[in-house]
């Protein structure tokens, strides 16, 4: 029985008995057959049907087989097409022009039947391994492409989430990056609740939005729940319904195929990345399965360092105000200083950030940083004797110069903690305030004589925020003034004592500081005493 379907022959004769025999012989054995009696007919059909291979006789009415092959070959719809010559003559100039054509073979007439069918299967095979070739490498290509791309994409990923500074981030970071490695069309994210006992969706893309704020499945349920127990990943294959046992135990159930992963850190399991639903239509393959793996485990890394980030600038806000009221604490009068400079602190920060030369530098991590740092400006005021710190009326020269020496005292407690190899940007925060807040824009102040910008720009507003607090609170040597006297002074001294820059910013957020200052009871406020 002849072999079928071994692939397309155009044969390119104009001797209606020699095309017939021809074909009769290719169609044996198991080709289709095309047929044309004139070149331009035969560059007509090959670029139409794509045959794979061309029998072409050279001596042909119109556009001669010579042409035709070059024509052809100048193609690169029918360029790789193998191309094997027929003529009647038989000179080495006729054999050399069809092979310089792009001919594979060349054959003289008269020729024997069964030679040029051992041409045809040796030529053809040549050409269906080239093919196969070609396929391969366009395979490969392709394989190759997607491999880089996702690598790509997960560098990308690693790199975007060392600078993730919230859940929303890098939750957003994680189902992109999965979106565009698997072509998944649904994934959710799974996240432990306080109690551990629940798993609450945080995100979920391919489901109504409406719905996925109630999202949650009980820690000892479903798939879900497997997982954040195990630890472990779940590759699922999907079958058919007549496949059906639902049994989720097992790794495949009636779904569309699923990779489920658990996001595991050294504290265990905080929750279950679902990928599902793949646009192709087809499975994860192992390469896909390894990247969302990658992925939940990075993110399950930097969730958890933000977690415990937050965690311990919670701990630290707590200590630096509970540092800050040490010196606090010796001072009646100054029961609400911190609370109260710490607040004005971030609403000059927030209206120099609005615009301005120093907008840039106002990002949300210094102005939190400031808020925090700002109750620490008095921290040296714990290496002053009570004596002076709560002496009850104006300090005289000696006794000023003594407490002017808590700035430096502020600078060698806190420089105490500070790692030059490790720095803390909000310790040294702390440090340049507890330094410099008594510094003036004029270099006047103390206890460097430094001016203008060389003041750090956390030290100028504290400054500036401690001083409206003194003016408009009653210390036992003066009497409170009131806001807009407080305004008035702080106006004057732009240029002098303070930053003008700040001063501008100042008098654009007055009205809040009037209105935090008016939240603060009256009764906190001690009746100044007068000094003898």
């Amino acid at each position: 029985m002849p072999q079928r379907n071994r692939g397309t022959i155009l044969i390119v004769e104009d001797e209606p008995e020699l095309r017939f025999i021809l074909g009769a012989h290719l169609r044996a054995s198991g080709f289709e057959v095309l047929n044309a009696i004139e070149g331009g007919a035969a560059i007509e059909i090959a670029t139409k049907h794509l045959p794979d291979l061309i029998i072409m006789d050279i001596g042909l009415p119109g556009i001669n087989g010579i042409i035709a092959t070059r024509t052809l070959k100048a193609d690169r719809r029918t360029a790789d097409i193998p191309v094997i010559m027929l003529t009647a003559r038989s000179g080495s100039r006729d054999v050399v022009e069809g092979l310089e054509a792009g001919a594979q073979e060349y054959l003289s007439k008269p020729f024997d039947v069964a030679e040029l069918l051992a041409r045809v299967e040796s030529v053809h095979r040549l050409a269906m391994a080239h093919k196969d070739l070609d396929r391969l490498n366009t395979e490969l290509e392709a394989e190759v492409d997607t491999k880089t791309r996702r690598l790509q994409l997960l560098y990308e990923f690693m790199r975007d989430l060392n600078h993730s500074g919230s859940q929303k981030e890098i939750i957003d970071l994680l189902t992109r990056c999965v979106e565009q490695t698997t072509g998944a069309r649904r994934i959710s994210l799974f996240l432990r609740d306080a109690t551990g006992e629940k798993l609450k969706c945080a995100c979920a893309i391919g489901v109504d939005r409406r719905i996925v704020k109630d999202l949650e499945v009980k820690a000892i349920e479903g798939i879900t729940g497997q997982v954040y127990r195990s630890g472990k990943t779940l590759a699922a294959k999907a079958y058919g319904a007549e496949r059906c046992d639902r049994n989720y135990e097992q790794n495949h159930f009636v779904s569309a195929p699923l990779i489920s992963a658990a996001l595991e850190t050294r504290d265990g399991v905080i929750g279950v990345l679902n990928v599902t639903d793949k646009k192709d239509g087809g499975t994860f393959v192992e390469e896909e399965i390894e990247c969302i793996r990658s992925v939940a485990d990075a993110a399950a890394i930097a969730l958890d360092n933000l977690l415990r980030r937050d965690r311990l600038q919670r701990s630290v806000h707590v200590l630096l105000r509970t540092v800050g009221q040490l010196a606090e604490y010796r001072d009646e009068e100054t029961n609400s200083h911190l609370e109260r400079v710490a607040q004005f602190a971030r609403i000059l920060a927030q209206s120099v950030g609005s615009g301005g030369p120093y907008a840039a530098m106002i990002t949300s991590g210094f102005v939190d940083s400031l808020v925090q740092a700002a109750p620490m400006h008095d921290i040296g005021k714990v290496g002053i004797s009570d004596e002076i710190l709560t002496k009850p009326g104006r300090l005289t020269d000696e006794e000023f110069q003594i407490m002017k020496t808590h700035t430096d005292i502020g600078r060698r407690v806190l420089s105490e903690a500070l790692d030059p190899a490790h720095p803390v940007p909000l310790l040294q925060m702390c440090i340049d305030i507890a330094h410099g807040h008594h510094e003036r824009y004029d270099g006047a102040g103390y206890p460097r004589r430094i001016k203008g910008t060389n003041i750090p720009l956390s030290a100028r507003i504290v400054a500036l925020v401690d001083a409206y607090d003194a003016i408009t609170s009653a210390r036992r040597y003066k009497d409170a003034h009131s806001h807009g006297a407080a305004v008035e002074i702080i106006r004057s001294e732009a240029g002098k004592h303070f930053d003008p820059v700040l001063v501008e910013a100042f008098l654009r957020c007055e009205d809040e500081f009037a209105e935090i200052r008016a939240q603060y009871d009256e009764s906190e406020m001690l009746t100044p005493v007068q000094a003898s």
